[in-house]
C-alpha cells in the first residue's frame, strides 16, 4: 500500500515538474504561473487585462466633490490597481498636501474598506500621486503585490458584486490636513463590468 502510494506521489511530482519546466525554460517567473498570469501549455493564451470605471463622491470638510474610481488588471505586468481621481484639486490645495503625495509615498497612507453583504474587508497601503494639470484631476493610485498575499484581491472581489461600498480615506503628507474621503457604491452594470475587466487577474491559478 505504501508503495503505490510513493508511486503515485513520484507521478504527481513528475507531472507537475513536466508542467512547469516549458514556461519556467521561457523565463517566465513561477509566482506568474501560480497566479494564473503565465499559462502552463505553451499554446494557451495569456490572460487578458482590462479596467473599468466607477462614479463616487470625495469630501474634504464641508468640500464634496464626483470622484471616478479606476480600478485596473494588468495580467502579465502591474497585475491589480485601483486609481481614485480627483477633479479641481488645486482648489483643495490649502487643505491637503496633494504635492507631497507625487512620485510616490511608502507611508501607508491611503485606507480602503468594503463592505458587502455583511462582510467588511479593509486595507492599509501605499499610494502614488499624480497631477494632470492644475486645472484637471490629481490620480492617487495603490497597487498590487507581486509577492504573496495581494491585498487589491479581497477589495476587487468585493467590487464584483453589486451593492458593495467602498470608502476610500486618504491622509495627507501633512499631519494637521484632514482626510480626504470618498465613497463609491457598485450598481449591478458596474459589478458586471468590472467582472469582465478584472477576470484575469482574479481567475482561480489552477
Amino acid at each position: 500500500m505504501r508503495l503505490r502510494i510513493g508511486v503515485a506521489l513520484a507521478v504527481v511530482v513528475i507531472a507537475v515538474a513536466a508542467l512547469l519546466a516549458g514556461p519556467l525554460s521561457r523565463g517566465d517567473r513561477l509566482s506568474d504561473i501560480v497566479t494564473g498570469r503565465t499559462p502552463l501549455l505553451a499554446g494557451a493564451n495569456r490572460a487578458s487585462g482590462g479596467s473599468a470605471d466607477l462614479s463616487g463622491t470625495a469630501a474634504l470638510g464641508t468640500d464634496q466633490r464626483p470622484v471616478t474610481l479606476h480600478v485596473a488588471c494588468d495580467p502579465g505586468g502591474a497585475g491589480l490597481s485601483a486609481a481614485l481621481i480627483v477633479p479641481r484639486f488645486a482648489e483643495l490645495a490649502p487643505r491637503f498636501d496633494f504635492a507631497g503625495l507625487e512620485g510616490g509615498s511608502t507611508a501607508p497612507l491611503t485606507g480602503i474598506l468594503v463592505s458587502s453583504a455583511g462582510s467588511v474587508r479593509s486595507v492599509r497601503m501605499p499610494v502614488q500621486g499624480a497631477a494632470a494639470g492644475a486645472d484637471a484631476g490629481f490620480t492617487l493610485t495603490v497597487a498590487g503585490a507581486h509577492r504573496g498575499e495581494d491585498p487589491l484581491r479581497g477589495v476587487a472581489l468585493a467590487l464584483t458584486q453589486p451593492g458593495t461600498k467602498l470608502t476610500w480615506t486618504q491622509a495627507s503628507p501633512r499631519s494637521e490636513d484632514p482626510a480626504l474621503t470618498a465613497t463609491v457604491t457598485v450598481a449591478e452594470a458596474d459589478a458586471a463590468a468590472l467582472k469582465g475587466a478584472l477576470a484575469g487577474c482574479l481567475a482561480a491559478p489552477f
